[in-house]
C-alpha cells in the first residue's frame, strides 16, 4: 500500500465541490439540486473508502464507523417483517382496518410510506461522504475547507441583502415557497439562513485572533488582517440581523459567547484579544442599522402563539401511538394530518419544528437507541477538544473547538426547527463533525497566510 498524493488532492477538490454544491443547491428540500449533490457524494464516498484501503496516511480510525449508525435506521425500515411485528404499534390497527376495507394489502415493511427509507438513505450520503473525507484531510486542507465555508456564509449574507433590495419578486430568491419579506440567502427558510451564518461566526473570530497572534507586531499586514477579520464578523452579524430570525439572533449571540474561551486561549499579544470586542461593536452597530427593528417586531408577538408550540404536543401524541416502531421515515406529513386538531386545520405543517420529536415519530425507539451513541461521541469530542491535552498545533486545537461550537449551535437549533433536514446543513454537519472529532494524521500545522 502506498501514498497517492494526486488522489489526495483530487479528493480535496471533490470535497470542496460537494460542499459548495450542497450550500448552493441544497437549501430547500426534495429539489433537483439535492439529487445532484447526492450523486457527487457517491463519488466522494467511494474515493474516501478507496483511500482508506490503499493509503496508510488516509486510514480511517475504527470509531469512524459510528457514522454508519444513522444508515441502520432506513436500512431496517426497508426490510420485510412479520405481520405480528408490523401491527405492534397501536395506531396500525386503524390503518390495517382501513386497508382491509379498501381491499389493499398492507406493506410488509416497517415504514408506512413507500420509498421513504430509500429517499432518506440517499439524503444522508453527503454528510457521510464529507465526514469520512474530512477525517482524511491534512491540517492545511481543513483550514482551506473552513475558509470555503466562511466564504459561502459571507456570500449568503450579501445575497440576503440583495434579496431585500430586490423585493419579494427578486430573481435572487431561489425557492418558490420561501419567507418573502426576509433575507433567505441560499435557503428557502430565513431561520436556516441565519443559523448557517451563526455557525460560521466562531471560525471568523478564532481565526482572526490566531492570525493576529501569528503575525509580528511590526508586520504591515497585521492591520489588514485585523480589519478583514472584523469586517467578516460584522458582515455575518449584520446578515443574521437582516434575516429577522429570532432563532438566528439567539444562535449568533451564543456563537460569540462560546467563542470567547477559544479566543482567550490564543497567546497574549497586543491587539489579539481586542478582536472580539471590536468585531462585536462594529457588528452590533450594523445589526441595529440594518435589521434589529424587524427582529424586535417578531419578539413583540407572543412566542406561545407560534405554531410550533402547538404542533409539538400533537407530534408527541402521534409518536406514542406509533411506538415502538415509528411511522416510518418520510411519513411526518401524512401522520400529522391524522392527529392534528381544529387549531391547525388551516396550517400547512411540513415538519415538527423539533427534530428530536419528529425523529421519534418516524423512527421509533430504534432511532432513539441509535442517537444515544452518536450524542455520546459528540460529548466526548467536545471534552477532548477543550481539555488541555497535547495537540498537533494551537491552530488545530482552536479549529476543533470552533467546529464543535458550530455543531452545538445546529443541534440546539434542531430543538425548535429542522435545519438538518436540508442537504446544506446536514452536509456541513458531517464535515465539521470530522474536524471536531480528530486531529489530522498529517501533523503539519496550519500555515499562517
Amino acid at each position: 500500500m502506498t501514498n497517492h498524493p494526486m488522489i489526495a488532492h483530487g479528493q480535496f477538490a471533490l470535497a470542496t465541490l460537494v460542499l459548495c454544491a450542497a450550500v448552493a443547491l441544497g437549501g430547500g428540500q426534495g429539489t433537483l439540486g439535492d439529487s445532484l449533490v447526492q450523486l457527487l457524494s457517491l463519488g466522494l464516498l467511494a474515493l474516501a473508502l478507496w483511500r482508506h484501503a490503499t493509503d496508510p496516511l488516509a486510514r480511517l480510525p475504527a470509531w469512524a464507523w459510528l457514522a454508519a449508525l444513522p444508515l441502520l435506521l432506513p436500512l431496517a425500515q426497508m426490510l420485510p417483517v412479520p405481520d405480528a411485528l408490523w401491527g405492534l404499534p397501536a395506531a396500525r390497527d386503524a390503518i390495517a382496518a382501513e386497508a382491509a376495507t379498501a381491499g389493499v394489502p398492507t406493506s410488509p415493511r416497517l415504514g408506512l410510506v413507500a420509498l421513504g427509507a430509500e429517499r432518506t438513505l440517499a439524503w444522508m450520503l453527503p454528510a457521510l461522504a464529507l465526514f469520512l473525507a474530512g477525517l482524511q484531510q491534512t491540517a492545511p486542507q481543513r483550514a482551506r475547507l473552513v475558509a470555503v465555508f466562511v466564504a459561502l456564509a459571507c456570500v449568503g449574507a450579501v445575497l440576503g441583502l440583495a434579496q431585500l433590495a430586490g423585493g419579494n419578486d427578486s430573481p435572487l430568491r431561489f425557492y418558490t415557497i420561501t419567507n418573502t419579506g426576509s433575507a433567505v440567502g441560499f435557503f428557502a427558510n430565513r431561520n436556516h439562513h441565519a443559523s448557517f451564518m451563526a455557525m460560521a461566526l466562531p471560525f471568523v473570530l478564532v481565526g482572526t485572533a490566531w492570525w493576529m497572534n501569528q503575525r509580528r507586531e511590526a508586520d504591515a499586514g497585521q492591520a489588514l488582517w485585523l480589519v478583514a477579520g472584523i469586517g467578516l464578523a460584522a458582515l455575518l452579524i449584520a446578515g443574521i440581523a437582516i434575516a429577522s430570525s429570532r432563532a438566528g439572533l439567539v444562535l449568533g449571540m451564543l456563537a460569540i459567547a462560546l467563542a470567547v474561551p477559544a479566543v482567550l486561549q490564543v497567546r497574549r499579544r497586543a491587539g489579539t484579544r481586542r478582536v472580539l470586542a471590536i468585531a462585536l461593536a462594529v457588528g452590533l452597530t450594523l445589526g441595529v442599522q440594518f435589521g434589529l427593528l424587524g427582529v424586535l417586531q417578531h419578539f413583540q408577538r407572543d412566542p406561545l402563539q407560534d405554531n410550533r408550540f402547538h404542533t409539538t404536543p400533537i407530534v408527541l401524541e402521534a409518536a406514542r401511538a406509533h411506538a415502538p416502531l415509528g411511522a416510518g421515515l418520510g411519513s411526518f406529513r401524512q401522520v400529522f394530518e391524522t392527529f392534528e386538531g381544529p387549531v391547525n386545520d388551516s396550517e400547512y405543517v411540513n415538519h415538527a419544528h423539533n427534530d428530536a420529536a419528529e425523529l421519534w415519530l418516524e423512527g421509533g425507539w430504534l432511532a432513539v437507541l441509535l442517537a444515544v451513541p452518536l450524542l455520546g461521541a459528540f460529548a466526548v469530542a467536545g471534552w477532548r477538544a477543550w481539555q488541555n491535552a497535547p495537540s498537533p498545533s494551537p491552530a488545530v486545537r482552536i479549529l476543533r473547538q470552533a467546529a464543535w461550537i458550530a455543531l452545538l449551535l445546529v443541534l440546539l437549533h434542531s430543538l425548535v426547527d429542522y435545519p438538518l433536514r436540508t442537504t446544506s446543513h446536514l452536509a456541513l454537519f458531517g464535515l465539521l463533525a470530522a474536524f471536531a472529532s480528530r486531529p489530522p494524521q498529517d501533523k503539519r500545522a496550519i500555515p499562517c497566510p
